[in-house]
């Protein structure tokens, strides 16, 4: 009873109506696979759905419902379709009592978002062993993820994929963790997409055998983008590779940034591949007895 408590009075401290509107108005749902259970009403604590899935089909397109994963909830699952718009859905937790979402080894995206204005917040993504083709498809314009974490197996290869005209998307305070050998990039574009934001990002891979080619990768003419405070242990190729550029200045911005490499670089230059993006402030190390070097070598004049 006391951890339902703690979880109501978050609820209530974002939403002080009582957890029957959602922010904004909308209305409230709640999930616990712990207690829950899809014959429920989903409204309240005491009663929450057993699935997000089966929340996201109560949500009702643009009107600011919030759903609440309660602590200690997890689902393993081939895919869940974000398809409504204009919704949040929240977890509720510290630690490994945050929510988790995992993977089966089915060929799918475990979460795919094809609604726009969606916010997630405080879950965990559960990479499998194979099959899974992206732990997170970020797959419509306007999508706010926040403190999100992604234990990255041997599948999928990539984390999470931006397919085109997702633009305006922000990633803030997310975390990487490499779990088993095989994971390729963190982040992957598949398609031009503008005007992102990437903050304070997390990424360790010393427990995968490295990241095989780079946190982020995109071969598409983007702009409008920023890529602020990255840490990243632990890539084998490339630390950021946006192989492509739009504009003679920089399309966007990679600042203040520490990039470990797993392997001996010929130069500290080879951790970018920079294309069109300006980088400020990044510095980069392959050896653990040496201090970092800034990187670019090559000062503006």
């Amino acid at each position: 009873m006391g951890n339902l408590l703690n979880e109501i009075a978050v609820a209530q401290a974002v939403n002080p109506i009582g957890g029957q509107l959602g922010i904004g108005g909308g209305k409230t749902f709640w999930v616990s696979s712990v207690i829950g259970s899809n014959t429920n009403n989903g409204r309240s604590p005491q009663t929450p759905y057993s699935t997000l899935a089966n929340a996201i089909t109560k949500v009702t397109n643009d009107k600011n419902d919030v759903i609440y994963l309660m602590a200690g909830h997890a689902e393993t699952t081939t895919a869940i379709a974000a398809s409504k718009t204009g919704f949040s859905i929240i977890g509720l937790g510290t630690g490994r009592l945050r929510p988790a979402l995992t993977a089966t080894t089915a060929a799918t995206d475990l979460l795919n978002v094809s609604g726009a204005n969606i916010a997630i917040k405080n879950v965990r993504f559960v990479g499998a062993a194979s099959g899974c083709t992206a732990l997170l498809d970020i797959g419509a314009a306007d999508f706010y993820g926040e403190n999100l974490v992604f234990e990255h197996g041997a599948a999928p290869t990539d984390a999470i994929t931006v397919p085109a005209s997702s633009h305006r998307f922000a990633l803030v305070d997310c975390i990487w963790r490499g779990t088993a050998a095989g994971p390729d990039k963190c982040i992957k574009f598949e398609g031009k997409v503008d005007d992102w934001r990437i903050v304070r990002p997390r990424a360790h891979y010393g427990g995968s055998s490295g990241l095989d080619d780079a946190f982020l990768f995109s071969s598409f003419k983007m702009k409008g983008y920023l890529i602020d405070n990255p840490i990243v242990v632990a890539f084998d190729t490339l630390a950021i590779d946006i192989n492509s550029s739009s504009a003679a200045v920089g399309d966007g911005v990679c600042r203040d940034g520490t990039f470990i490499a797993s392997t001996t670089l010929t130069s500290i230059e080879d951790a970018f591949d920079v294309g069109g993006c300006a980088f400020s402030q990044n510095f980069v190390c392959d050896d653990v007895s040496k201090t970092a070097g800034r990187a670019p070598i090559t000062s503006a004049s």
